[in-house]
């Protein structure tokens, strides 16, 4: 693997695992469904998402 693989690998998984934990910050904020948190939360945990399917995306190109 390549440096630059590599390094995008590592930033994949630091990636992933923010939107896992940003998942459960809602998850625990959820027993209030009035919290106007939450929502913002998921969209942040989608925009996460998101990166980390184009990162990967990215490192297969890579080759």
């Amino acid at each position: 693997m390549n440096s630059d693989a590599a390094e995008l690998s590592s930033i994949t998984t630091v990636v992933s695992d923010t939107a896992r934990r940003v998942a459960e910050v809602a998850e625990r904020r959820a027993t209030d469904p009035d919290d106007p948190v939450i929502g913002r939360l998921h969209e942040i945990e989608r925009a996460l998402v998101t990166a980390e399917r184009r990162l990967r995306d990215a490192s297969r190109a890579l080759g």
